[in-house]
């Protein structure tokens, strides 16, 4: 039982509290104390935190009541070990009495009549406190009753509690997302592009292409941005994604200043994938239209090992 308890109480209080999810928007918040503009996810959520909450409260509720009839039982289990004492001694006087039975009977008798009285006295106090000790354990039973009705095995409730938070973990990452692509989409393009060449300088280039890619979307330097794009899967060696982007931005504007990476960034990526023809054919385009530049030079050293 006191396993139990302790597991119980030390599970449920070291259950993790909900991070605040930093928003611009103060609608579906579910820290505030009046939470308003929930969506029915963002409801489940919070009914889940209101369930595991009154769950800990009950478990808290229990365990007082564990040990305050731990207590009890403490203490009648002192009277009643002072008692069996007691009626020991008196055993050990009965036997003393009888062995002088023969010396005084007078005496002998007048001994045994005080030790009835003394053993009726101790006989009573045992079945009061006997009677305290059914009270207690009633108590302790329907207790008992009452957890084991709504009780969970550890796997089980391990199981669940994760299969919980994995559910709220998946629906606050779908929900971040969502704001964050709203908090983006509320952006002007110049603004975007600024903030994705940040975060391509910083080489968080995820979230640079995210915001490049939202940079396209609203129409502002898409030819920059999708050579950015075609840049940063040159850098995460998916080349394929690289050569489309690169495609892009020479179909929108060839005449750029970073032409001469983007061929050549091209006709690697074009190497690593196994189309060396193609390759040959960018190594070539490279030299020939941009003769004096750095990466021409590269060009004429990857062209001579094809």
């Amino acid at each position: 039982m006191k396993n139990y308890k302790k597991f119980m109480v030390l599970l449920f209080f070291c259950l993790p509290l909900f991070a605040k999810e930093p928003s611009a928007f103060e609608a579906g918040n579910l820290e505030s104390p009046n939470p308003y503009g929930l969506t029915t996810t963002e409801k489940y959520i919070l009914q889940n935190k209101k369930n595991i909450e009154s769950v800990k409260k009950q478990s808290a509720i229990n365990s007082s009541k564990i040990d305050q009839l731990e207590e009890k039982v403490e203490g009648l289990r002192s009277v009643v070990e002072g008692i069996d004492n007691n009626l020991n001694e008196i055993k050990i006087k009965i036997n003393t009495i009888l062995e002088e039975k023969n010396k005084d009977k007078e005496e002998v008798d007048k001994k045994i009549s005080l030790l009835k009285e003394d053993l009726n006295k101790t006989i009573s106090l045992q079945q009061e406190n006997f009677e305290q000790i059914k009270k207690v354990l009633n108590e302790l039973t329907t207790l008992i009753d009452s957890i084991n009705s709504t009780y969970v095995n550890k796997n089980e409730f391990k199981n669940e509690i994760e299969k919980v938070y994995s559910y709220i973990d998946r629906k606050f990452l779908e929900i971040k997302k969502e704001r964050q692509k709203q908090k983006i989409a509320s952006k002007s393009g110049a603004t975007l592009f600024k903030e994705a060449q940040k975060f391509y300088k910083k080489k968080d280039y995820d979230k640079a292409k995210e915001y490049f890619l939202a940079s396209i979307k609203k129409h502002y330097k898409p030819a920059t941005s999708n050579f950015y794009i075609g840049e940063i899967c040159y850098y995460q060696k998916d080349y394929s994604c690289a050569i489309e982007h690169y495609k892009n931005s020479a179909n929108l504007y060839s005449k750029a200043s970073y032409m001469p990476t983007l061929l050549l960034h091209t006709a690697i990526s074009l190497e690593r994938i196994g189309q060396k023809r193609e390759a040959k054919i960018f190594y070539e385009n490279l030299i020939k239209k941009y003769p004096k530049s750095k990466a021409a030079k590269i060009a004429k050293k990857n062209i001579k090992k094809l």
